[in-house]
């Protein structure tokens, strides 16, 4: 193999190796949430669109009506739920790949990777997320 060809496979290591360094530090401001107890109280569920990001993993943002909006993904990911917290009524909101038939009043065991937003009393689950009948 040339030295040249050996540049090009390590610059092509090193990308990766940033590609992958990048998603780990996305995922490490995240916290791991794990069997939350949610009761369904009938909200539609909505189509999820992802934000867009930069190389760096900066959100990409764009003005709209005079406000500046984080861009969103054209390719919807999945579904978003609302549940509210079992003894506390604390607004769950998790993403889900698939549509699902959840029940009126019906209480689920919800996790995976989100935050827990203070400010508006709520949790916002929407990677490796996974859902459970309670």
């Amino acid at each position: 193999m040339s030295q040249q060809e050996n540049h090009l496979v390590q610059l092509q290591k090193l990308q990766a190796l940033q590609s992958e360094s990048k998603e780990k530090s996305k995922k490490a401001n995240m916290s791991r949430f794990e069997n939350i107890v949610g009761v369904y109280l009938g909200t539609e569920p909505k189509e999820h669109f992802p934000k867009l990001l930069d190389t760096n993993g900066k959100k990409l943002q764009e003005e709209k009506n005079g406000r500046t909006i984080d861009k969103r993904s054209d390719k919807s990911d999945g579904w978003t739920y609302t549940f509210s917290e079992f003894g506390t009524c604390k607004k769950i909101m998790i993403v889900l790949s698939n549509r699902l038939d959840v029940r009126l009043m019906e209480a689920y065991k919800l996790s995976g990777l989100g935050y827990d937003i203070k400010g508006v009393d709520m949790f916002f689950i929407e990677k490796d997320t996974n859902i459970i009948k309670f």
